[in-house]
């Protein structure tokens, strides 16, 4: 048991509970059948962090201890024994009060998330902060607001040292009592993950049963640009991201997906979400907002260019996404967002640009990228410190509300987790919480794969709709060859 219960005396005194672990040696094929056995479950996340400090662990999260959802304003909050909370709350609040009734130390030795709430927070979660915001929009998905679980029991994976943490949370009153049963606790917690990491599991299936379809055709999506641009023109905003998701018919489980996905981009977040009929598979290159510790950091990407097989023209795509005046003064325009953000939750003087516009390679594209780093307020808690920075400028433009209101009015369409977030709120205060992008979602058969492309002054349609299509290649790739259907090249619109 780790840490030892002198050491938890020592540091319990200011907590209502603290995190206790079995450290256990686990391998990497061990860790790949973990997640495999995941595909069988109703509600489970696997979340495996980005290319940044906190981003050497995944996380399992087995039999979560609270099923949390929000869809316009009516929060459903159901335990592992059946009872259910159904009201009509503001989100930020209610979960507010759970972090800080479960609120635990970090503790060195430990991952940064010990326990807590993960999950997503989709991009309509902004109307439950900003005044100024209202979305209607069709949601025949049932697209969630909110899906979150409340974890006090998860497995996490240290990738360096190839060793599983099995972690419980104990109440500090009868700390010594608690902390013996926790023993027993985590045995049994060891046993059943061994159980399943030694159970023979059958790939599960992914099919495609369609063509991709472009919501928007080429000469729609023409439409929507020219709007934007007038809008830009008049002064009302600099910059918003217009988007077009593909929708596409599948069956089967998505974790061929995310593998093929942690194949093709390893330094990218990996999710995997399953809540009822909903679930989701993102590798994201982009993150949010950490906190770890004082320090916050957010790492912005925004300019664009696509990568092939082809290194020479690669080497061209590079230089001339370096040397362009117009993806860099988009570039910088977010960057610049991103410290207003920032100084919301910041202490004066503390907001860093400390990496400025450098390029950063994935898979199938290359981006402009910059890192932003602060101190964080004492007194701003993690809800705060999201609501700060939500959503990404990256994802919405500049002003950022009157860019919300604006892609509102020519999208039509709720966009879900494509421009939330996804990741965790820890109970001792850290965070980790990636752009959703590079993602694909589902309810039922039917799969959403969203992206977009940054609107300015000078965009041509034809290159923003080239752009939609370039990001979404990564996820496109995999999902054909991850699936029994073999590679489909058609497109076809509605």
């Amino acid at each position: 048991m780790f840490p030892k219960i002198d050491e938890l005396k020592r540091i319990a005194a200011s907590y209502n509970f603290v995190p206790v672990a079995m450290k256990v040696p686990l391998t990497k094929n061990e860790e790949e059948q973990l997640l495999l056995s995941l595909a069988h479950d109703e509600d489970t996340v696997y979340f495996s962090g980005g290319n940044h400090a906190l981003g050497n662990y995944s996380y399992f999260v087995i039999e979560p201890t609270r099923r949390i959802t929000v869809l316009d304003g009516v929060l459903t909050d159901s335990d592992n024994q059946g009872n259910k909370i159904i009201e009509e709350v503001n989100p930020h609040d209610y979960l507010e009060e759970i972090l800080k009734k479960y609120k635990q130390p970090v503790v060195p030795g430990l991952p940064p998330f010990t326990g807590g709430l993960i999950g997503y927070f989709s991009y309509e979660y902004t109307k439950y902060y900003q005044k100024h915001i209202s979305f209607q929009h069709a949601n025949p998905d049932n697209i969630q607001d909110i899906g979150l679980f409340c974890c006090n029991k998860l497995v996490t994976y240290d990738h360096d040292k190839n060793e599983m943490s099995l972690i419980v949370s104990i109440s500090v009153k009868d700390l010594e009592v608690n902390y013996e049963q926790a023993k027993e606790e985590l045995e049994k917690f060891r046993a059943s993950v061994f159980a399943r990491i030694r159970q023979t599991y059958e790939i599960p299936q992914l099919r495609l049963m369609s063509d991709f379809r472009m919501h928007f055709n080429e000469v729609e999506y023409a439409n929507k640009v020219q709007s934007a641009k007038k809008q830009i023109a008049a002064g009302d905003i600099f910059q918003l991201i217009m988007s077009n998701p593909q929708e596409i018919n599948l069956t089967g489980d998505l974790l061929p997906l995310l593998e093929r996905l942690m194949i093709d981009e390893p330094h990218a977040y990996h999710f995997y979400f399953k809540q009822g009929r909903f679930a989701a598979v993102a590798a994201s290159p982009e993150t949010l907002i950490t906190r770890q510790g004082k320090e916050l950091a957010s790492y912005p990407l925004a300019g664009t260019r696509k990568l092939t097989t082809d290194n020479v023209k690669n080497q061209k795509n590079c230089a001339e996404l370096l040397d362009s005046a117009k993806e860099l003064a988009e570039h910088n325009m977010l960057v610049d967002l991103g410290r207003n953000d920032l100084g919301q939750i910041s202490k004066f003087g503390t907001i860093q640009v400390t990496k400025h516009a450098f390029l950063e390679k994935f898979a199938t594209v290359v981006h402009l990228a910059s890192v932003i780093k602060s101190q964080a307020l004492p007194e701003k808690s993690a809800l705060d410190i999201l609501d700060a920075v939500f959503p990404a400028g990256t994802l919405s433009g500049a002003p950022k509300v009157r860019a919300i209101q604006i892609i509102n009015e020519l999208e039509h369409f709720k966009r879900g987790i494509y421009g939330g977030s996804f990741g965790y709120l820890s109970f001792s205060g850290e965070i980790d919480q990636a752009i959703g992008i590079r993602l694909l979602h589902r309810n039922g058969q039917k799969g959403i794969l969203h992206t977009g492309a940054g609107i300015v002054a000078d965009s041509i349609a034809k290159n923003e709709y080239q752009e939609c299509l370039n990001k979404a290649r990564s996820v496109r790739n995999a999902l054909t060859q991850a699936s029994t259907r073999g590679e489909i090249d058609g497109i076809t619109n509605r």
